[in-house]
């Protein structure tokens, strides 16, 4: 009696545990997935235009555009998760250094910065968001117009799920930095730097995960996708970033079949490499190749 009620309390106290974890990763979604009001998106140093469109739901998306006389062609950034438009301001300000002929259009998806919404994509969400982005910089600019894309960690994701859809026809390139390969395990990485062991988030993730989005978790498999695009792209992945697995990058570069190149980096950005880095130049002979 005495042993099977010490198993018994045992079995409770496991069950307490995996209830309590269930609670905390459920927790930790809802923060990340859902906003409770609208920031407004606000730069340090640049001064772009204030644009506003709407999307396939009526929902009014904000872009921030910088413009230039006589542009050969305009890049569209996507920020990454629980971001805004203005975290990409670094990396503006070294693509308007070695692009300077280029429009910049930073864009905030919905739920996110400036935009309407209170429920943030995780960059399969915000693919036909990009797409009418890439529509109005067609009809201001026309249909001849060059358009090349950059995204980080979601907004990375959003780009290859969209090229991999045939929907950026009019891409150049992509650059795609500390992308991952599953919404599931990137969620997973996430905890796991909040202490978390992913061993055991990642079948509770599967659940949370599943119920907030009302999806097949198969479906947010980028891997899944990878092989569809055809769009000459750049991999950046680097090892400070802790958005990120720096490994997802390599099945990722692996498995896609279109012009491709890697950049792995290890603590430095690309945008603050030293001159005699290695890499130091491999972006603007990408762009030059792919431009």
């Amino acid at each position: 009696m005495k042993k099977r009620n010490i198993v018994t309390a045992a079995f409770g106290t496991a069950v307490l545990a995996g209830a309590g974890l269930y609670q905390k990763t459920s927790q930790f979604v809802d923060e990340r997935l859902y906003r409770a009001h609208i920031k407004r998106t606000l730069f340090e140093t640049l001064k772009p235009q204030t644009v506003r469109i709407k999307n396939m739901n009526d929902a009014i998306l904000t872009g921030h555009l910088l413009e230039v006389d006589h542009a050969d062609n305009t890049l569209i950034m996507v920020h990454g998760f629980t971001k805004d438009a203005s975290s990409l301001e670094n990396e503006a300000i070294y693509f308007q250094s070695i692009c300077p002929h280029t429009n910049i259009l930073m864009i905030d998806c919905y739920g996110n910065g400036s935009s309407d919404g209170v429920t943030r994509g995780v960059g399969f969400q915000d693919v036909m968001d990009i797409n009418y982005w890439n529509r109005f910089i067609i009809q201001k600019y026309g249909e001849d117009h060059p358009v090349f894309f950059y995204g980080k960690e979601t907004g990375a994701t959003a780009l290859l799920c969209a090229g991999s859809a045939g929907l950026l026809k009019n891409a150049t390139s992509l650059i795609v930095e500390s992308t991952f390969k599953n919404v599931r395990d990137y969620f997973a990485y996430l905890m796991k730097n909040d202490g978390y062991p992913e061993s055991i988030t990642r079948p509770l993730l599967s659940i949370v995960l599943r119920k907030e989005l009302d999806v097949p978790l198969d479906d947010l498999d980028v891997m899944r996708y990878i092989r569809r695009n055809t769009i000459p792209t750049l991999f950046i992945q680097n090892k400070n970033n802790n958005k990120a697995d720096f490994n997802d990058v390599f099945d990722l570069y692996n498995n896609a079949l279109c012009v491709k190149e890697l950049m792995p980096l290890k603590d430095k950005p690309f945008y603050a490499l030293d001159d005699k880095h290695p890499y130091k130049d491999l972006l603007t002979e990408f762009l030059n190749r792919n431009g």
